[in-house]
């Protein structure tokens, strides 16, 4: 008969409960600056990828926010109907979209700018760079581990 090695359960919260936390608190502050915009914290997050004017696929933008493709494709129309992003063929597929912030998405990226940047330098100064890069390294970690 085999016998179970009896560990102790861990005191205090576990790791999901504290990414869970971490995530609300974030977001929480994230809407709060993004809101007084008038933007949404989802559209935010795809507009914040778009800016730099590269144009995406939609697979990539889903990518490079952590959504699904089923719920980018809908993020993709809503902020298409409120004019932040456009759609154009892909010059070497046209079966293929690429998306493209606007002017008018620009224009709510660069009202949002310092306020970010003082954000990101501010919990920057709380962590100092090493444990900021340590967090991003573990937290990547914990992301490829999961898919």
């Amino acid at each position: 008969m085999a016998t179970r090695s009896k560990k102790s359960p861990p005191t205090g919260p576990t790791l999901h409960s504290l990414l869970n936390q971490a995530n609300r608190q974030a977001t929480t502050e994230l809407r709060r600056m993004v809101g007084a915009e008038g933007i949404p914290v989802e559209f935010w997050r795809a507009l914040e990828v778009l800016a730099d004017e590269r144009g995406r696929s939609m697979s990539e933008l889903a990518e490079q926010t952590g959504m699904q493709l089923p719920a980018i494709s809908k993020l993709v129309d809503r902020l298409t109907e409120a004019a932040l992003v456009q759609r154009s063929a892909d010059p070497l597929d046209q079966r293929r979209v690429i998306l493209h912030i606007s002017d008018f998405g620009l224009q709510k990226v660069a009202a949002l700018q310092d306020e970010m940047r003082e954000h990101r330098d501010r919990l920057g100064r709380a962590f100092g760079p090493e444990r900021q890069a340590q967090l991003r390294e573990l937290l990547d970690a914990f992301i490829q581990a999961h898919r």
